[in-house]
């Protein structure tokens, strides 16, 4: 649905003005949140909530405590937090790029290329031998489309096409991570492991939005890729220091 609903609002934005999308938008969310509301209004057992926060926050716990005594997940879990300020980034510089280029539907298309690497990439790395150095060397990779699109935003074909080399290294280097992270946790406490990796890199999301959204307006495109592929290298090298130990 996230890939539709991205798709959906630059074919949008080709024959409407942002105003007429956001009240859209507006209009859609106020409907999910009626649904909410009644939907909650069925729960009639409140006290349980409390519990399930604290359960909640012993299993982020747990899972950090074991995620410490593992070399390639102390590693890794660092990397993905310094990874996930790319990705709203990129959500923020790709419509800027597209408007430059004079259309504003050429969003669906740069998100929708983004997304068929990312299919591609998950069937490449489904042959690949799970190791923490391919893993490292695909994460550093995948810097390397998007450093190049700095020389070729107004070119959009390029552009597209660099966007989905992007798409398809990170999704080489997400899948191995996530199918190493399963072969080290064992079942008892894989559950916790996910649970405190993905509520920290959820942190990444509004403060890369912020600090994008300043870079881009006071800086210009050239910065926040810079910044981007910076944050890349540097979280890929993090994890290429856990080759030895780890396999």
């Amino acid at each position: 649905m996230n890939v539709a609903g991205t798709a959906l609002s630059g074919f949008l934005l080709t024959f409407l003005i942002s105003a007429n999308v956001m009240l859209i938008c507006s209009l859609l969310s106020l409907i999910s949140f009626v649904f909410l509301f009644y939907a909650l209004k069925e729960i009639k057992d409140r006290p349980k909530v409390k519990k399930a926060e604290a359960k909640y926050l012993n299993q982020i716990l747990n899972g950090y405590k074991f995620i410490k005594t593992n070399y390639f997940l102390s590693h890794y879990f660092w990397s993905s937090i310094l990874y996930s300020f790319v990705t709203p980034a990129m959500a923020i510089l790709l419509p800027r790029i597209a408007q430059q280029n004079g259309q504003a539907g050429l969003y669906s298309m740069f998100y929708i290329s983004f997304m068929i690497g990312f299919v591609i990439g998950a069937t490449i790395a489904g042959r690949l031998s799970v190791r923490v150095k391919t893993i490292g060397f695909t994460w550093i990779a995948s810097a390397v489309p998007l450093l190049l699109i700095i020389f070729f935003s107004n070119n959009w074909l390029i552009f597209t096409g660099l966007i989905f080399l992007f798409g398809l290294m990170t999704s080489i280097h997400n899948i191995l991570a996530e199918s190493l992270i399963q072969i080290t946790a064992d079942d008892e406490i894989l559950g916790r492991v996910l649970t405190t990796i993905r509520t920290s890199t959820s942190i990444g999301g509004p403060i890369s939005s912020i600090v994008a959204g300043i870079l881009l307006d006071s800086s210009g495109e050239t910065v926040l890729i810079l910044a981007c592929g910076f944050i890349i290298l540097i979280s890929g090298l993090n994890i290429f220091r856990a080759v030895n130990k780890a396999n």
